[in-house]
């Protein structure tokens, strides 16, 4: 992940509390030293199992977890799934989404959603996340390897979130990621990001990052 995905936003000032409420939607792999090489966070959610009935994102869902009232969850919603870059490719990304998938299935769940980062749209920034999940191989398969992969799997591809997390900073912040001066309102391009951040007359700098809802069902 580009390391702006961890600056602050709704979502992940809450983050943290991923790991003492939902320890069990953890998932961590190790490799023989015991060094992290696979991850996915998840918890819980409310869905009636319609698009419309989705969330915000990212950052909805973590506020409504822990900001909203109690209510019945009915999907395991994985917020993350991340395999260290030498290892990708190798079936680790598969195992963590089965073992999920299983876990939603034991809970009486309908299934797993996720709001996908997907791998090469940082390629892309300009392009609407609605389109460029609409992108094909020739093959018929998703162009995007992470969609792909999920798709493999028997995952619906359903909708995109364009504003799943959304982190606001002073221009000058940025402009250590950008890696040159963002001088004026206007809409700039940074390394890793999904889709262009906003620069204001007032020097803030707002990125939306845009992902897009798939869903596994348990059975």
């Amino acid at each position: 992940m580009p390391a702006f995905m961890s600056w602050e936003s709704p979502g992940n000032w809450r983050w943290h509390r991923l790991y003492d409420t939902y320890p069990v939607h953890q998932l961590c792999v190790l490799d023989e030293e015991g060094r992290l090489v696979a991850a996915a966070n998840g918890l819980p959610v409310p869905w009636d199992g319609t698009v419309d009935g989705l969330p915000g994102g990212s950052d909805d869902v973590l506020v409504s977890a822990f900001d909203g009232p109690a209510a019945r969850p009915d999907a395991l919603c994985m917020l993350s799934v991340s395999v260290s870059a030498r290892l990708r490719g190798s079936g680790l990304a598969e195992q963590l989404l089965t073992r999920a998938r299983d876990e939603a299935r034991a809970a009486g769940l309908r299934g797993v959603v996720i709001p996908v980062r997907p791998t090469r749209k940082a390629r892309y920034p300009l392009v609407p996340m609605a389109d460029y999940a609409r992108w094909r191989r020739a093959d018929g398969t998703p162009f995007d390897p992470w969609l792909a992969t999920h798709a493999a799997l028997g995952a619906e591809l359903l909708a995109p979130c364009d504003r799943s997390l959304v982190i606001s900073q002073p221009a000058a912040r940025w402009e250590e990621i950008a890696g040159h001066p963002l001088p004026g309102p206007a809409r700039h391009l940074v390394p890793g990001a999904l889709a262009p951040l906003e620069v204001s007359a007032d020097g803030e700098g707002v990125y939306a990052e845009p992902n897009f809802w798939v869903f596994h069902p348990a059975t």
